[in-house]
């Protein structure tokens, strides 16, 4: 089996996924670390949602940027990683065995389509986070904005598309039937856990 957890930045989805791993003796991983991966053999030409907020840019891009411009480039993020996401997938259900895997744009949809490409040996768990919650996580990271020429305008970039994120994700993992955790901000790690253990079965 292969287990994916989604929810927008900043919700605890990496966290989460490690506790899960760690207590069904599955591995883990965060789809960050294949997007860093893909961007060192393609290039802004070839690639350009994979680059387009990669390295020091960032302070410019999340600053200058409107949310309607994130959260296009999102969904072409989404749409190029997907192939390589899949691949994984099916590797793992293949022949490297069972993992944990998180990512903010997993999609409850395209993933409940390949849950059912795979005989259900892909599972999900959806986290959806209090806004005024997520705010105060967000704000608290000084280091994501220092050298913006505008903090506040970065934060409330970001915030946009996280938001709109967060509310995709409650929607249609509600609409789909699929496990939604709630965090209101104040519920450990240890409590998620066993909520997503239980509704995984």
């Amino acid at each position: 089996m292969v287990i994916l957890i989604g929810g927008p930045p900043g919700a605890g989805k990496t966290t989460l996924a490690r506790s899960i791993a760690g207590r069904i003796g599955f591995s883990s991983t965060t789809v960050d670390d294949l997007v860093v991966t893909a961007r060192l053999v393609t290039s802004g030409d070839t690639h350009p949602a994979l680059h387009r907020s990669a390295g020091a840019g960032h302070l410019a891009y999340f600053t200058d940027n409107p949310p309607s411009r994130l959260i296009d480039d999102a969904v072409q993020l989404e749409e190029q990683m997907w192939p390589v996401i899949e691949r994984v997938v099916r590797g793992h259900l293949d022949s490297k065995g069972p993992i944990v895997m998180d990512w903010w744009l997993f999609s409850p949809d395209t993933v409940s389509q390949l849950s059912h490409g795979t005989n259900h040996r892909v599972a999900s768990v959806w986290l959806h986070i209090d806004p005024g919650a997520l705010d105060e996580r967000e704000r608290r990271m000084t280091w994501f904005r220092e050298g913006s020429s505008d903090p506040e305008r970065m934060h409330e970039n970001f915030m946009a598309r996280s938001l709109w994120r967060n509310e995709l994700i409650d929607h249609r993992a509600s609409a789909l039937g699929l496990p939604l955790l709630e965090q209101p901000g104040s519920r450990t790690v240890e409590d998620l856990t066993a909520e997503a253990i239980a509704a995984l079965g």
